[in-house]
């Protein structure tokens, strides 16, 4: 067949080249930043576009709300907005006029959460946190997803699109047991219907538009802490609140860091009581940091905590030789994300800018450290956490 053949071919070749003329006219992005630039912020800054292109078809375009079907929105390799790299996130589109069911395993990962959000995603219709979720003495659970409220664990759908967002936070990452999980909606079950061409033209359309508004939109979020960098903020772009986000339990907060290679950022601070915290670490284009080969994360159950309860964490580019550091990976800049959830209280941790020279003598006597041979043991089994969350 040749082009012309169909009807149709003017049509999908306009639509296809107008979707890639909306990716090559990304790359503004990476030459306008604000922020300066090495030349690894450069090629990360790529790879950060690139990784957009599969999120905008999966978000806009390959998933039919009729037709539910979880996917990964964030992997080892393929991430967006500051992704947890605790966290295994579980998406799909539903659609407020019908009524679906959630069935699965709660596993034994440390904390989960079922969000129903509107489309614009600034609209939260309904949300089951952790200890809220009604289960089975095996574990076993099902939720029911409609307009019209259900016995037993129910989230309220809005009208129109929505959008299931399941998050599970591992502690454990290489023994904790994720969720089994799958949704389905309810009703005579028939496969659709083959794709149209008007189905793909509108859903290039939609994936090229998004693609350059929610990229941009992580670029901006994190130029709004560039000029109080080294300090926590709670403060968040586009948000009247401090972090506080109601829905899902958390108090989050965020410090943009900036330290050149022989200096260490380091925290400190009392964990309060609660189901689950971390600190993890992204780089100038919000996407986590290599958390497969870099310990570039932390949350309360991986921390080596101080006699009296707190824990001391060094952001820096060479092991400062205590247990809990975030690895820069070669970055300059980036982000630190916080969070305490389902806590009662919200601590801000201290922040304070040193040599990494002068790390020994700043530390107390009894300060906790780690061998070479401690943190390969540590990488390891980060390592085969990774494999066991996400599976081949």
């Amino acid at each position: 067949m040749a082009y012309g053949d169909t009807p149709y071919d003017e049509q999908l070749k306009r639509a296809w080249e107008e979707f890639c003329d909306k990716l090559k006219s990304a790359q503004s992005l990476i030459f306008n930043d604000t922020l300066g630039a090495t030349a690894l912020d450069r090629a990360t800054g790529f790879q950060y576009l690139s990784r957009y292109i599969s999120k905008a078809l999966s978000e806009k375009f390959e998933n039919d709300p009729l037709y539910p079907q979880l996917w990964q929105l964030q992997t080892p390799t393929n991430k967006s907005f500051g992704d947890n790299p605790d966290c295994t996130y579980l998406v799909t589109w539903l659609d407020g006029a019908h009524t679906y069911k959630i069935a699965g395993n709660r596993g034994t990962v440390s904390w989960v959460s079922f969000l129903v959000n509107g489309a614009e995603f600034n609209i939260t219709h309904s949300a089951i946190n952790n200890s809220q979720l009604k289960t089975e003495w095996d574990g076993s659970f099902q939720i029911m997803l409609s307009a019209q409220q259900h016995p037993g664990n129910w989230l309220k759908l809005g009208p129109g699109p929505n959008f299931l967002f399941i998050r599970q936070f591992f502690g454990e990452w290489d023994t904790e047991e994720p969720m089994w999980i799958r949704v389905e909606r309810v009703g005579d079950f028939e496969p659709p219907p083959p794709l149209t061409p008007e189905r793909l033209i509108r859903g290039l359309e939609n994936a090229g538009n998004w693609f350059l508004s929610d990229s941009k939109r992580w670029v901006d979020w994190v130029e709004f802490y560039s000029d109080q960098p080294n300090q926590w903020v709670s403060k968040m772009p586009g948000w009247a609140g401090d972090g506080q986000t109601g829905s899902l339990g958390r108090q989050l907060q965020f410090c943009y860091w900036k330290i050149q290679s022989d200096e260490a950022l380091i925290f400190e601070v009392k964990p309060p009581r609660c189901a689950y915290w971390n600190f993890e670490l992204a780089n100038r284009w919000f996407n986590s940091t290599d958390y497969r080969y870099r310990f570039s994360s932390l949350n309360g159950k991986q921390a080596v905590y101080e006699d009296d309860g707190s824990v001391r964490i060094a952001v820096s580019h060479v092991d400062p030789g205590i247990p809990n550091w975030l690895d820069v990976g070669g970055h300059c800049v980036g982000m630190v994300n916080q969070r305490w959830v389902e806590a009662q209280e919200h601590p801000v941790p201290t922040a304070k800018l040193i040599k990494v020279a002068d790390l020994p003598r700043l530390l107390p006597p009894n300060a906790r450290r780690i061998t070479p041979e401690q943190r390969r043991e540590q990488l390891r089994r980060r390592k085969i956490g990774v494999d066991r969350r996400f599976p081949v």
